[in-house]
């Protein structure tokens, strides 16, 4: 009985190692286009200009991304944010007394579904942190002015407090196929910012910035140089 029973338990582990060794094993990698068959590489680099709200009031914001494309659908690459100078809102105080500066960047993800159309778009999503800080307009002024006056500018320096967040910009871009090598684009994103503000020091006069701040709409136009459908199976074949 027992010798029948380990026939038994010896053909169902036959059958059973049979059967999962004549199985491909299927991952998700395997099933992915931009994975499984890359024909064109590309790379590219954007400068880019938005205006968009930040603090409760709309702002220049400057930016520049480098790119690498995979089949001429599928971007990933670093992008750098920045305010402008001279930005004063005035949800802060009526008087543009005080001063917003704020960077921001991280890994820039995209998609482009039909790239070889003249005119096309594109999905851009950023997931990076950002900073920001709240300082005195009157030494930006200073500054400007020419005024030395040190013992101004180290009390201010003293005052201003920076505070870290991480930033998800998704966005939608226009694009258009101007020559082989070059594209320009308008669009637009939507920044929301997560993560605490420092403790707020009872010395400090200066607001603490908040992840709210950094919130907003933003409008946005740039140009990309760079080459975009390069065919590495053709470069493999000469």
């Amino acid at each position: 009985m027992i010798k029948k029973k380990n026939l038994v338990l010896g053909f169902l582990f036959m059958l059973a190692f049979s059967f999962v060794n004549g199985q491909e094993t299927k991952t998700v990698i395997n099933h992915f286009k931009p994975f499984k068959k890359v024909n064109t590489l590309g790379l590219y680099v954007a400068p880019e200009i938005q205006y968009g709200v930040m603090a409760g009031s709309f702002t220049p914001i400057g930016g520049l991304t480098g790119m690498l494309q995979v089949n001429n659908k599928w971007g990933i690459g670093v992008s750098g944010f920045s305010t402008l100078k001279d930005f004063a809102p005035k949800q802060l105080s009526p008087t543009k007394a005080y001063r917003f500066d704020a960077q921001y960047g991280g890994l820039n993800l995209e998609y482009t579904p039909k790239p070889e159309g003249v005119v096309h778009v594109s999905f851009p999503l950023l997931l990076g942190a950002g900073m920001s800080n709240i300082g005195s307009a009157l030494e930006m002024n200073d500054m400007h002015d020419g005024n030395n006056d040190m013992e101004n500018h180290l009390n201010n320096d003293g005052h201003e407090k920076d505070n870290a967040f991480a930033i998800i910009q998704p966005g939608i871009n226009l694009e258009s196929n101007l020559f082989k090598y070059g594209k320009v684009f308008i669009g637009a994103k939507y920044r929301l910012a997560m993560g605490k503000s420092g403790m707020v020091d009872l010395t400090n006069p200066m607001p603490v910035t908040t992840a709210s701040q950094l919130n907003g709409f933003s409008i946005n136009a740039g140009l990309k140089i760079g080459l975009f459908n390069y065919s590495i199976r053709k470069a493999k074949k000469d």
